[in-house]
């Protein structure tokens, strides 16, 4: 693969891996803190859950006089948490590229990131972090976490279609066109909302945040159950869901409950899965929520 689209792909990755985190404990509101000499990180989220997670350093970017150093080389960095900053340094030997290799470099911080993403894929960590220590930031990648508070249950959970519903490639045909609907409403709401965001410097008196959310809301009601928990809102210039990329896999159906599998391919070719659960509430088929599905682990994505 050409480095420019791996590195697309995994900053596309980082992305929904983030949002998982996010929404089922906090990661963006979280304090953080890293013990060197136990090579784990513990996140706490204002509602009292943490997450503790092995870490791994990638490197830190002076935000002074913009410069990057790498884990591998770096005084304040233990040997044994530079695991995942070599991997890329070999990875360099495919690549070509000398940035992997040189110990400190002039950079931006959208390049810290994508090093961060990067380094997320080849070793197969479950996230990136960016932490904040004075004017230096310094960029990390962590395992698998384990939760210790009270985390709210998934929305939709006691509504959900039995686990025992086997999936089958049978697709109701209403199912079917109320599943391709919804794709369709919320790939078209995203690229209006990444549009009006776009077009935002240009005239001053429009807050496209705003807007963006109450036009989501907008969709929820039109689309989902009334008692839906959603997340904050996100959009961006390659959409989520799309019409022509995502395909509808699998079903199962019980009752008034179905959950529909699909797969949707971005313009770099990255496949992410997810997980459709619907209810019938008057004879329509309403959302309750639309999983991110990451093996057997799944996040919600309202």
């Amino acid at each position: 693969m050409d480095h420019r689209d791996l590195v697309a792909q995994s900053m596309e990755e980082l992305r929904l891996k983030t949002a998982a985190h996010d929404s089922l404990w906090h990661l963006g509101q979280a304090d953080w803190s890293v013990d060197q000499d136990t090579g784990k990180i513990v996140f706490t989220a204002p509602n009292g859950v943490s997450a503790t997670c092995d870490v791994q350093i990638v490197g830190t970017f002076d935000t002074v006089n913009s410069t990057w150093m790498w884990a591998w080389d770096h005084p304040s960095v233990q040997p044994g948490l530079a695991a995942h900053a070599t991997r890329l340094r070999e990875y360099r030997q495919s690549s070509g590229l000398s940035d992997l290799t040189t110990r400190q470099l002039s950079a931006t911080e959208e390049q810290c990131w994508e090093f961060t993403a990067l380094a997320c894929k080849l070793n197969e960590a479950q996230g990136g972090y960016r932490g904040p220590a004075g004017t230096v930031l310094v960029f990390m990648t962590f395992g698998q976490p384990q939760i210790t508070g009270e985390v709210q249950a998934d929305a939709g959970e006691d509504h959900a279609a039995p686990l025992d519903a086997e999936f089958t490639d049978e697709i109701p045909a209403d199912v079917r066109s109320r599943v391709t609907g919804f794709i369709t409403a919320l790939h078209d709401w995203e690229v209006a909302a990444y549009q009006t965001s776009e077009e935002e410097e240009e005239d001053e008196s429009t807050d496209s945040m705003d807007m963006a959310q109450s036009t989501y809301d907008a969709l929820i009601r039109q689309w989902c159950v009334s008692d839906v928990q959603t997340q904050g809102v996100s959009y961006g210039s390659d959409p989520d869901h799309s019409p022509d990329g995502e395909q509808l896999i699998a079903a199962a159906l019980s009752g008034d409950r179905c959950r529909v599998r699909t797969r949707h391919t971005n313009s770099m070719d990255f496949s992410t899965d997810y997980e459709y659960h619907l209810r019938q509430v008057d004879g329509e088929w309403l959302f309750e929520q639309i999983y991110y599905v990451d093996g057997s682990d799944k996040f919600e994505m309202l």
